[in-house]
C-alpha cells in the first residue's frame, strides 16, 4: 500500500532519508521546509513551504489530501528544553489537521541510566536526564491524542543515527570516525560496551514497511528498530574493514568534553547522556517483523563506508 506523505523537516539528516525511501517506493512524497529552502529540495518532492505553526497553511500548500505524515523536525541539542516539545507538538497538529497517519522516531533516552540491557516495547520509563524526561513527556502526549481519537501514532524507537545524509547530528560522523581513514577510532566511554546504532536508510525503510501496513495499526503503536549493536571496539574492526586498513582506538576522557562544554554548549548539552556509553543497551522487538516483513540490516562495515567522514 502506497499513498501520499508529507515529510516534516525534509533536509534533515532522517527526513530527508526517509524522504528518499518513501520516493524510492511509489509514494508521492511533500516536503515542510523552511521558506526560502524550497529550492535545495529534489524535484520529486512536492514543496511546502509553511509555518510549522500554522496547521491551515501547511494543509493547504500540501495541495491533496495526505496519508501519512512523517515528523523528521529536530531541535539543537541544546534547545531541547525550549524546542522540543513545541516542535512535537506542531507535529501533531499537523497530523490531526489532516486526518494523517503520524510517523515518529523515538529514542532510549526515556529508560534511563538504569535500563536493562535488552530494551523491549513494553519496558516502563525511568528517566535520569532532562533530555529523558522530555521524550517520555512527548511520547505521553502521543499517546493521549491517540485515547482522544484524535491522532494515530507510531513511534518507532531507535539507537543513535548515522548513514550518508547525516554529518553533524551523528556521533560517528562528527567524533568517532572523524579520522578512520587515518585509522584511528576515537572513543568517548569504555571501548567494550555494548550501544544502539540505528543506520538511517535501514530506518527509513522500516517506516515505509510500517506506513504501508498503516490499516493494520492500532491508534498508538510503539516498535523498537534493532538496527546495530556495537561497542566502539566492534566500530573499528568494521571501519578497518570499511577502508581497508588497521585502527587504533583512542578514548577520550570524560573532562575533555567537560573543557569542551565550558565554551561549546552542544558538547555541555551532551553531558547528561554520558550514560549512554557506559551502559550496554540494544534493542529488541520480536513483532516488528511480523508487521512489517524481514528488515535486512546493511552490514555495518559497508554502513560505515557510507557516512562522511
Amino acid at each position: 500500500m502506497t499513498g501520499h506523505v508529507l515529510v516534516l523537516g525534509a533536509l534533515g539528516g532522517v527526513g530527508q532519508a526517509v524522504a528518499e525511501e518513501f520516493h524510492r517506493r511509489g509514494w508521492q512524497v511533500s516536503g515542510l521546509v523552511r521558506e526560502g529552502r524550497a529550492g535545495e529540495l529534489p524535484d520529486w518532492v512536492w514543496p511546502v513551504e509553511a509555518d510549522l505553526h500554522d496547521t491551515e497553511a501547511v494543509a493547504k500548500a500540501a495541495s491533496s489530501p495526505v496519508d501519512v505524515v512523517f515528523d523528521g523536525l529536530n531541535a539543537p541539542y541544546h534547545r531541547w528544553a525550549e524546542l522540543a516539545r513545541p516542535l512535537c507538538a506542531a507535529a501533531l497538529a499537523i497530523a490531526e489537521r489532516l486526518g494523517a497517519l503520524h510517523l515518529f522516531p523515538g529514542s532510549v533516552y526515556g529508560f534511563g541510566e538504569g535500563m536493562p540491557d535488552r530494551l523491549t516495547p513494553d519496558i516502563s520509563f525511568a528517566p535520569t536526564s532532562e533530555k529523558g524526561r522530555i521524550r517520555v513527556d512527548i511520547e505521553e502526549s502521543f499517546a493521549e491524542a491517540a485515547r482522544d481519537g484524535r491522532v494515530r501514532t507510531v513511534i518507532l524507537r531507535a539507537g543513535d543515527f548515522f548513514g550518508p545524509t547525516i554529518s553533524g547530528q551523528s556521533w560517528l560522523s562528527a567524533f568517532i570516525a572523524t579520522r578512520a581513514r587515518q585509522g584511528v577510532i576515537r572513543s568517548p566511554g569504555p571501548t567494550d560496551v555494548p550501544h544502539a546504532w540505528a543506520y538511517v536508510p535501514d530506518l527509513a525503510r522500516a517506516f515505509v514497511e510500517l506506513a504501508g501496513q498503516r490499516d493494520r495499526l492500532g491508534a498508538f503503536e510503539v516498535f523498537h528498530f534493532e538496527g546495530h549493536t556495537a561497542s566502539i571496539a566492534d566500530i573499528a574492526a568494521a571501519a578497518g574493514i570499511a577502508y581497508r586498513r588497521s585502527m587504533r582506538v583512542r578514548r577520550v576522557p570524560g573532562l575533555v568534553f567537560t573543557l569542551i562544554g565550558l565554551i561549546d554548549p552542544v558538547v555541555r548539552a551532551s553531558r547528561e547522556m554520558a550514560y549512554l556509553w557506559r551502559v550496554p543497551h540494544r534493542l529488541i522487538d520480536r513483532r516488528l517483523e511480523t508487521v512489517t516483513g524481514p528488515l535486512a540490516a546493511t552490514p555495518l562495515s559497508e554502513a560505515l563506508a557510507s557516512i562522511r567522514v
